[in-house]
């Protein structure tokens, strides 16, 4: 321990041992092979680009809203209105004529093994920038006293003529643009910055499965489930976290054929679903195994910074619902080892986000089916 650690309080000094030993036992676990294993959060400051796209994914369209800031005008002047466009310092060009060319070469969109689409503009306009918040890009009111830049706002339309297996994405040259998809209203990433050439995969079963070709460009609730062990003096805590429509190839939970779950059948698929997990992901403490109580259960909304209980109840999108499920486990003291075995594993369910979270902080990991246990272990 440093000379600076010994000073400190005993309370103080207690926590600053706790961090240590926590900081090398992330250290050990990223070093070394054992039951689960660990991956960075990948942060990103692109919803501050200068210009902000977000792509709205449908079977017969493809809607595009664009804030075009000052300084990627000259990127998007194809697009921008005549006396604009010519105010910078270009000759004259029919509008007609320069859309063409900016749908096919500027913000380019083109199905799988075909052209780029034909785009129309539905709305052009100048108004202030939303201000977004800095982590999860979400809009937030205007802050008082301050003056929000001028943006250029336009709306764009790509239709569809089927629904594609899959979409390829060509950013303007020379602009920053953060972005941001949704397919069938389920984010499919966080806000990162768009590049000259990104695929997308398109799963019209279940919009909650699309996804980029580019690891990067993941969000971080990329999974339908995850698994939290929390241990406390007296307590410990199993949560999960799950889709109700994974749960239904295990479990009826009167899914089939919904594309909407009603307030009036989400008391029984609570009831079903945690019965059912509390059968799962068996928790074994000190060697003992100790049947859980259900603590609470929850439709829950989730963002990069909350996530809070839905209430008052409402009808939810059947793809996008999400469960938050707690049971307690009564100990005497605190433990010395705490597992976890994931064993709900499918076509879709091959890695599971989990932590093991204690007073020193959590501990994350993903489990697989080689590593499908997740382990707290007493080192204090």
């Amino acid at each position: 321990m440093s000379v600076a650690a010994r000073r400190l309080p005993i309370r103080a000094e207690r926590r600053y041992v706790r961090r240590v030993t926590r900081l090398f036992l992330v250290l050990a676990v990223l070093l070394a092979a054992g039951e689960s294993r660990s991956d960075a959060i990948i942060r990103s400051q692109a919803m501050n680009a200068s210009t902000i796209a977000e792509f709205f994914v449908t079977e017969q369209r493809v809607i595009a809203d664009l804030e075009i800031g000052v300084a990627d005008l000259e990127a998007f002047q194809l697009l921008l209105p005549d006396e604009l466009y010519e105010r910078m310092g270009n000759p004259p060009r029919p509008w007609p004529e320069r859309l063409e060319r900016f749908f096919e070469r500027v913000l380019a969109i083109a199905p799988d093994g075909g052209s780029a689409l034909v785009g129309r503009v539905v709305e052009m306009r100048p108004r202030p920038r939303v201000r977004r918040d800095s982590i999860t890009g979400e809009p937030l009111p205007a802050a008082e006293g301050e003056e929000p830049e001028a943006v250029v706002f336009a709306r764009l339309e790509y239709p569809l003529l089927q629904p594609p297996v899959a979409l390829h994405f060509a950013g303007p040259p020379g602009a920053s643009v953060g972005f941001v998809v949704y397919h069938e209203g389920i984010a499919v990433n966080d806000f990162r910055y768009l590049g000259p050439s990104q695929t997308l995969h398109l799963d019209w079963s279940d919009p909650w499965y699309s996804r980029f070709e580019r690891r990067s460009l993941r969000r971080q609730y990329f999974a339908p489930m995850s698994g939290f062990l929390y241990v406390e003096p007296y307590e410990v805590r199993k949560e999960i976290i799950a889709r109700p429509l994974d749960l239904q190839a295990w479990v009826d939970l009167g899914l089939d054929g919904r594309e909407t779950i009603p307030v009036e059948i989400q008391p029984e698929l609570k009831r079903k679903a945690a019965a059912f997990l509390r059968e799962h992901q068996p928790v074994v403490i000190d060697g003992a195994v100790i049947e859980p109580e259900l603590a609470r259960i929850n439709f829950l909304e989730r963002t990069l910074r909350t996530s809070r209980v839905i209430d008052p109840p409402r009808e939810l999108d059947v793809h996008a619902a999400v469960l938050g499920v707690i049971f307690v486990y009564a100990i005497e003291g605190l433990p010395d080892r705490v597992t976890m075995e994931w064993d709900l594993w499918s076509e879709q369910l091959e890695q599971i986000p989990a932590a093991s979270v204690d007073q020193a902080g959590p501990l994350p990991v993903f489990l697989e089916r080689d590593w499908r246990v997740l382990e707290w272990r007493n080192f204090l």
